[in-house]
């Protein structure tokens, strides 16, 4: 049997475990049914030193969970997630503010999740 693999920002195996945000809503009970991982973030900020990832696992499904340093936090989360894609995807296009800055911190970011996707696909 193949096993999904997910990433996104919204985790629904974050601390509290339910589900947060659309994306997260709509495909939550389809994980349910199916084995998988899905890779986010933990919703932690954290000192550069101290980032931890972390995996939770909740019957067949896997959350494979990172913290994010203060800069990846305010030009990935607050900067590229919030104020470009958020607005495009909610067709608010009045509401983007594109800086090159903040699509570094998202490239950055995104390099660490696919690196941890390796590591955790590679261990199963």
């Amino acid at each position: 049997m193949s096993r999904l693999i997910l990433v996104s920002n919204r985790v629904p195996g974050r601390e509290g475990g339910s589900p947060a945000g659309g994306l997260s809503v709509a495909i939550h009970s389809v994980l349910r049914r199916h084995p998988g991982i899905w890779f986010g973030w933990s919703g932690q900020v954290a000192a550069k030193a101290d980032v931890a990832v972390r995996t939770i696992r909740r019957g067949h499904q896997s959350y494979v969970l990172t913290d994010l340093t203060e800069e990846d936090y305010r030009e990935y989360y607050n900067g590229y997630a919030n104020r470009v894609l958020w607005p495009i995807l909610h067709y608010r296009l009045d509401l983007t503010d594109f800086s090159r800055r903040d699509l570094s911190g998202y490239m950055r970011v995104n390099q660490i999740f696919a690196h941890g996707i390796g590591q955790a696909s590679s261990t199963r």
